[in-house]
């Protein structure tokens, strides 16, 4: 099992932001309406909901591509499946999902974007608690990671 680790707490608006030292990579199960995916630690959700598609109106405009699901099967998304509902996400999962922005060390030195995810409240508390560096400014994080000295 892969155990994530957070690399930085970045000021990110008037909140913080992660950088973890993994990708954080989905699965996905179909529950209700609801596609809810899932990374190998359970930390990180990506929360989905099906809404039919109606004219230009389409999630992610349109975008096409699959997901994986965790029976090894695929769902081919193609403008129907929208993020959102954390809430029903949680009550579905019987656990408390939040909001939270990170960034994967390696993609940031590259391009200086954080994401938006969900989280199991109670586990990313427990991962926030193991961080013990400093809690970096926004731009002052990125000179860091531009000049490598952030691995």
């Amino acid at each position: 099992m892969i155990k994530i680790k957070i690399l930085a707490i970045v000021k990110f608006n008037d909140h913080h932001a992660f950088v973890v030292d993994e990708p954080i990579k989905y699965t996905y199960e179909k529950i209700d309406e609801m596609l809810i995916g899932s990374d190998e630690t359970g930390i990180f959700y990506d929360c989905l909901f099906y809404e039919r598609p109606f004219g230009r109106f389409k999630a992610f405009a349109g975008r096409e591509f699959d997901l994986p699901l965790k029976d090894g099967g695929t769902v081919h998304c193609n403008g129907q499946y929208w993020d959102g509902k954390s809430d029903r996400a949680s009550e579905l999962k019987g656990i408390g999902i939040i909001s939270c922005t990170c960034g994967y060390v390696e993609d940031l030195k590259k391009c200086y974007v954080y994401c938006g995810h969900y989280a199991d409240k109670e586990k990313l508390q427990n991962l926030i608690e193991q961080y013990t560096g400093k809690i970096y400014e926004y731009r002052d994080y990125e000179k860091e990671i531009k000049n490598c000295k952030q691995s």
